[in-house]
């Protein structure tokens, strides 16, 4: 984490309520980036939770990474700059609010 700079928020695991702890966080854009690891060949006992985070970061257009592959892709994207339009839209959507 600290070889990246990024702010890492860690959530309690999904049984215990970490996917919605994610999905509040999203409802409210306070959510940029997702990276939600678990494990593809084990059902989890939590999947409907699982599938509305999913649903979610689609609504709310926030990129998603389930696996270290996509996590890679997404993190070098960051560094690059790749992901500047959310900023871009949260400065409009304050401008919009009036703040």
């Amino acid at each position: 984490m600290e070889k990246t700079n990024l702010k890492i928020t860690r959530f309690n695991s999904g049984p215990l309520g970490g996917d919605q702890e994610i999905g509040a966080m999203i409802a409210k854009n306070e959510m940029d980036l997702v990276f939600f690891f678990r494990d593809p060949l084990t059902a989890q006992p939590h999947e409907p939770d699982i599938t509305a985070l999913l649903r979610l970061c689609d609504v709310y257009s926030i990129p998603l990474a389930t696996n270290m592959g996509t996590a890679e892709l997404l993190v070098q994207g960051l560094m690059r700059g790749d992901l500047n339009w959310r900023m871009i839209v949260h400065e409009k959507e304050k401008k919009n609010k009036g703040e």
